[in-house]
C-alpha cells in the first residue's frame, strides 16, 4: 500500500483519485458532514485522514481530533494545513495495530480507509472500534462499493471493491464479548457522486454502539430478516424487483392517480429492492429517495441501479435506515408513497407526524396496507401466530388508521380493496402454480411450498373478513404562509 500511495503526490486529485475533485469536494463534504451525528465538543478519531479535508471540518466543531494516517507526506500535509487549531494530534500510524484505551472516542470518522484493507484486517478494526467508542457512540464510514468511482489513470489498482451487504454483515459480525454491538443508523449512496457521474457506487455507513437490551433486540432482527435469497424467491411471485402486493400491475394503477410530474421529488418509505422507485423515475421523470430497514432489500436496490441508463440512475437514491429516527428535511417531498409497509410500524401516529412534516404543503402521502378486516374479533390461531409471531406486524383496523391521519392534519380518503386483493392473489398464486418446476430447479420443494401454502393462507383469510387491503390517499392542506418550493429542487440533503 505505501509503494501504491508514493507515486500520488499528498493532493486533492490524488486523495479522490478524480480529475473532478474539485467539483466533487465540496459537495460530497458538505453531504458527507451533514450526515454525521451531533460531536460539538466531543472526542474524535479520524482513519485515514489524509492531507485533511475532513480534519479542519472536525476540527472546527469538536473538542478535540486525533487524526491517523499511515502515509507521512500525507500526515505531514495535514499537520501543515490544520495544526493551527490547536486541538489536533496528528500521528503517522498503520490503522491495524493502533490501540486506544476503551470508550476513548464518542466518534470515530473514515473515509476510503476500509477498501484498503484485507476482510481479515477489517474485521479486526471493525472489533477495535466498537471497543474505542464510548457507550451510544458513533462510527461513521465511507467506502467505494462494486467498482472504481474515479476517473485518474492508476498502474495498479489493489482496492477491494466490496458489496454494501459485505460490509453491513462485517459490522453485524463484531461484538466486544456479547455486551456490544454496532446497530446502522443510516447506510446510503453519496448524491453528489449520484448526480454528477449517475454513480450509486460511493457508500457510507453510519452505526451506533448498542449494548444490554438494545444489542439483544438488534439480535432478534437480525435473525427475523429476509435473506437476498428469500427475497429473491418472493419476487417470482410479485415479479422481478417488486415486493409489494400485485407488483408493476398495482403500482402502474395505484401511480396514475397521483398527478406525478416531471421533477418532483418522491419518498418511497420501504422502497424494497426498488421497482417502484425505477417506475417512478423512469415512467414520470420524479426524482426518488428509496428508505428502508433492510440491507439486504437496499443492497439489491443500488446494485441494479448501477445496471441502469445513465439518466435514470441520476433520478433514484437508496438508503438503509430506520424511518422513526432516520432525520430528513422539512417539506422536501412533493409525495411520500409507501407500500405494505407501514404495517411495521406500532407507533403509527408518530409515523404521520414525521410524514406530515416532510411533505410539502399541497403534498400528498400514499399508501396501502394490511389491516384487519370486519371480524377483528374473532380471529384464527395460525392467523394470529403469522400476524403477532412470524412477522411481528402492527395491524390496526381501516378506520383507526384513517382517524390516525386525520389527527395529524390530513385530508384523507380511504379505499377498502378487499375484492381487488382476493383478485390480486389468487392471480399471483396461479401464474406462480405454472412456474412450480423453475422454482424448484433454483430453490427447492420446500420453498415452493412455503410460498404456495403462505399465498393460500392469505386468500382464506380475506375470505373470512380476518384481513384486508387499503389505500389512503392524504393531502397535506396548502397554507398562505408557506411559499411553495420549486419542484425541480433535486438537491436530497
Amino acid at each position: 500500500m505505501k509503494s501504491y500511495w508514493q507515486v500520488y503526490s499528498p493532493t486533492l486529485e490524488s486523495m479522490m483519485l478524480s480529475h473532478d475533485a474539485t467539483y466533487l469536494a465540496e459537495n460530497e463534504q458538505n453531504e458527507i458532514l451533514s450526515y454525521l451525528p451531533h460531536y460539538q465538543g466531543k472526542r474524535v478519531l479520524e482513519l485515514g485522514a489524509g492531507i485533511g479535508r475532513f480534519t479542519c471540518k472536525l476540527a472546527g466543531t469538536a473538542s478535540e481530533v486525533v487524526a491517523v494516517d499511515f502515509m507521512d507526506q500525507y500526515i505531514n500535509e495535514n499537520r501543515k494545513r490544520n495544526q493551527h487549531y490547536g486541538n489536533i494530534d496528528f500521528k503517522c500510524a498503520d490503522v491495524t495495530k493502533l490501540d486506544f484505551p476503551p470508550s476513548s472516542f464518542d466518534l470515530v470518522f473514515s473515509n476510503w480507509l476500509f477498501m484498503y484493507l484485507s476482510d481479515e484486517e477489517t474485521q479486526q478494526v471493525f472489533r477495535k472500534v466498537v471497543n474505542w467508542l464510548t457507550p451510544g457512540g458513533h462510527f461513521f464510514m465511507r467506502e467505494s462499493c462494486y467498482h472504481q468511482s474515479g476517473n485518474m489513470k492508476r498502474n495498479e489498482n489493489p482496492t477491494l471493491y466490496r458489496t454494501p451487504l459485505q460490509y453491513s454483515q462485517m459490522l453485524h459480525r463484531v461484538s466486544e464479548s456479547e455486551k456490544a454491538a454496532y446497530k446502522i443508523i443510516r447506510g446510503k449512496s453519496i448524491l453528489a457522486y449520484i448526480h454528477y457521474h449517475g454513480n450509486p457506487n460511493q457508500l457510507c455507513f453510519l452505526v451506533k454502539r448498542v449494548e444490554g437490551e438494545e444489542c439483544n433486540h438488534l439480535t432478534q432482527f437480525l435473525k427475523r430478516r429476509e435473506t437476498v435469497l428469500d427475497i429473491q424467491q418472493t419476487e417470482r411471485m410479485f415479479g422481478y424487483g417488486w415486493f409489494s402486493t400485485g407488483g408493476e400491475y398495482s403500482t402502474r394503477e395505484f401511480l396514475m392517480k397521483l398527478d406525478l410530474v416531471p421533477g418532483q421529488r418522491v419518498l418511497d418509505v420501504g422502497c424494497g429492492t426498488g421497482g417502484a422507485a425505477f417506475y417512478m423515475a423512469r415512467h414520470y421523470g420524479v426524482h426518488v429517495h428509496g428508505v428502508d430497514l433492510s440491507t439486504n432489500m437496499i443492497h439489491l436496490a443500488i446494485e441494479r441501479q448501477g445496471k441502469l441508463e445513465l439518466d435514470l440512475k441520476k433520478r433514484a437514491q437508496f438508503e438503509i435506515s430506520d424511518i422513526m429516527t432516520v432525520e430528513l428535511e422539512d417539506e422536501a417531498y412533493d409525495v411520500i408513497y409507501s407500500r405494505d409497509s407501514i404495517l411495521f410500524i406500532k407507533e403509527k401516529d408518530q409515523l404521520f407526524e414525521k410524514l406530515y412534516k416532510w411533505l410539502k404543503p399541497g403534498g400528498t402521502l400514499f399508501f396501502t396496507d394490511f389491516c384487519y378486516g370486519s371480524s377483528s374479533h374473532n380471529h384464527s390461531n395460525d392467523f394470529h401466530n403469522y400476524v403477532n409471531n412470524e412477522k411481528q406486524y402492527y395491524l390496526s383496523s381501516v378506520t383507526s388508521c384513517m382517524e390516525e391521519l386525520q389527527k395529524v392534519g390530513f385530508d384523507v380518503r380511504v379505499d377498502d380493496l378487499q375484492q381487488e386483493f382476493l383478485n390480486i392473489l389468487n392471480t399471483e398464486l396461479s401464474a406462480f402454480t405454472t412456474t412450480r418446476q423453475a422454482f424448484i430447479n433454483d430453490f427447492s420443494e420446500k420453498d415452493y411450498n412455503t410460498l404456495s401454502t403462505l399465498w393460500a393462507n392469505k386468500i382464506r383469510w380475506t375470505q373470512e373478513k380476518q384481513l384486508t387491503w387499503a389505500s389512503f390517499t392524504a393531502h397535506k392542506k396548502t397554507t398562505n404562509t408557506t411559499t411553495t418550493t420549486n419542484n425541480t429542487n433535486t438537491n436530497g440533503h
